[in-house]
Formats: C-alpha cells, structure tokens, sequence
C-alpha cells in the first residue's frame, strides 16, 4: 500500500517536474509560475481551477506544466479551504445567519433544486469575495518567498 501511494506521488507530481529544462526557466519566471499555479489552484469553486489557471498562464506567458502541476496538486487543498472562505466571507460582509454543514446543504436543496442552487451559489460567492481579498497578498507572498528559493537553489546554496 505505502509503494504505491509513493509511486503515484512519484509518477504524478515528481516526474512532471524533472521535465523542466535545467537552464530554461529563470527563478522570476519559475517563481512567477508556481505563483499562478498557487493562486489558480485556491479559486474556491470547483471545476474552475484548470480553466483559471489555463488563461492566467496565457495572459502572463508563463510556464504550463509547472502552472498546472501546482494547481493539480493544491486540489485537496482547494476542497479543504472552501468552507472557510464562506465562512470568512460571510463575516466580511457581516451576515450573522451563516451556518454551513452538510445537513444545512440538505435544507437548501429541500424546497427545490433552483432553490438550492441559489443558496450555494451565495455561499460561493461569500468565497470567491474571501478569495479576491486574501490572493493578492498571499501571491505577492508566495512570489516573493519561492524567488527567493529559486535564486539561492540556482547558486547552488541549497
């Protein structure tokens, strides 16, 4: 069971990244790279996260595979955090009902399907709000920290 969780980690996240030419990326743009991966990866709706990361790649000319490792491997990440930016959003915006849990979900879907639609199409939006407040510092952050990584890694200090 433990070789095989290591395969796949090794197969699926460490293989992805040998690719990487060794003198073809600079530390900005590696950094710049795992940045939008990071900031893509944590977009709080699901199903979203590949086409983000897809056009910000685009728009900055950044490197894909690593863009889209970092996304693919922040997804459990993704999933766990999804709750707390509802929650942190709902408290941005002050709203004092806010409860969500999966027997609130249940009620939400029991007067009809547009009715729960709407319900959770709020709580998302609660953390898309969570999401746009807390990204722009936290990529600044994580550009910033992984430049810092890279630049020592490609003096050989690390």
């Amino acid at each position: 069971m433990a070789l095989k969780i290591i395969k796949t980690i090794t197969t699926r996240i460490l293989i992805p990244f040998r690719l990487l030419p060794e003198e073809g990326l600079s530390p900005e743009k590696l950094a710049f790279s795992v940045t939008i991966g990071i900031m893509s990866g944590l977009f709080p709706v699901l199903g979203t996260t590949t086409i983000i990361s897809i056009l910000l790649t685009m728009l900055f000319r950044q490197n894909i595979l690593v863009v889209q490792s970092v996304q693919w491997i922040l997804a459990l990440v993704q999933i766990l955090l999804i709750v707390p930016f509802m929650q942190f959003g709902a408290y941005l915006l002050n709203e004092q009902t806010f409860h969500i849990s999966i027997a609130q979900i249940n009620l939400a879907f029991q007067p009809g399907i547009l009715s729960g639609i709407k319900t959770i199409g709020i709580y998302h939006l609660y953390a898309i709000l969570t999401w746009f407040v807390l990204i722009i510092p936290a990529g600044i952050l994580s550009y910033y920290g992984f430049l810092a990584v890279f630049q020592l890694k490609t003096r050989k200090i690390l």
